[in-house]
């Protein structure tokens, strides 16, 4: 009965190491059917494009942190940062017909009647204007 005991035991002793290894070539036969065994098909454009866009999400996720802890005021940072004065202001526009639109622009201290067409614009009238805003006197 010892003797028994003792084959049972060893038998499933080598059972239980053989397992590992007929699995591992189990999964080793089946990745190489399923994946075909080559190389992996990533574009090293989309590896960096990936890069890019976690150290984007990084470092907003450390800007919104240190703002939510006072370290730093985001609203204050983001108030410093004004736009560049314009140069050129669209006072008014009008559509004339599906294709052209009348357009009066400032710039530099002149004031333009511009035809916008496709492929085409026309200045109609180019006049000086005082610095309120008003026209200029031409007349003298």
């Amino acid at each position: 009965m010892r003797r028994v005991a003792v084959r049972l035991r060893r038998g499933v002793a080598v059972i239980l190491a053989a397992v590992p290894c007929v699995a591992l070539a189990q999964t080793r036969a089946a990745a190489a059917h399923l994946g075909g065994g080559g190389d992996i098909a990533v574009s090293l454009g989309r590896i960096v494009a990936s890069l890019v866009v976690c150290i984007i999400i990084a470092a907003l996720a450390i800007l919104l942190l240190r703002q939510r802890s006072g370290r730093i005021d985001l609203r204050g940072v983001l108030a410093r940062i004004e736009p560049g004065a314009r140069v050129i202001e669209v006072v008014e526009t009008r559509r004339l017909n599906p294709q052209a639109d009348a357009c009066v622009l400032r710039h530099a201290g002149h004031e333009y009647l511009v035809i916008l067409q496709p492929g085409a614009s026309h200045v109609l009238s180019d006049r000086v204007i005082a610095v309120t805003g008003a026209p200029a006197d031409d007349s003298a």
